[in-house]
């Protein structure tokens, strides 16, 4: 069973409460937003990246102990590159990651998805 499974209505009314409405401002404020075709305008969508290679720490991130603190990162995020309008959707999210979450236990049992060798 996956964790989405019984936790249906949170999702479904962040969905419908919150992110549908974000989405339907957006688009109204900005038709740009969503677009499902190429603009025929742009010459191109070529952008010139200022860093050629990523590094380790490019890939490092550290994680959130919990949904309130995926909130605030998501928050504070949004709004320091200027998607203000994403941010209240942050709490939303942090009541999902707490619902969908799931503690792994440690046994002594080997997964099966291990290949025993021995």
């Amino acid at each position: 069973m996956s964790s989405t499974d019984k936790n249906h209505d949170v999702i479904d009314r962040f969905f419908d409460g919150e992110l549908m409405p974000a989405a339907q401002r957006l688009r109204a404020s900005d038709p740009g937003v969503f677009l499902t075709k190429p603009d025929p305008a742009a010459q191109s969508y070529y952008i010139k990246r200022t860093k050629g290679t990523m590094s380790k720490a490019d890939f490092e991130v550290a994680g959130c102990a919990d949904g309130a603190e995926l909130a605030r990162r998501l928050a504070a995020h949004w709004n320091a590159c200027g998607c203000q309008s994403l941010a209240p959707l942050a709490p939303g999210l942090g009541k999902i990651a707490d619902a969908v979450r799931v503690e792994e236990h440690d046994s002594a049992d080997v997964s099966p998805f291990v290949y025993v060798m021995f």
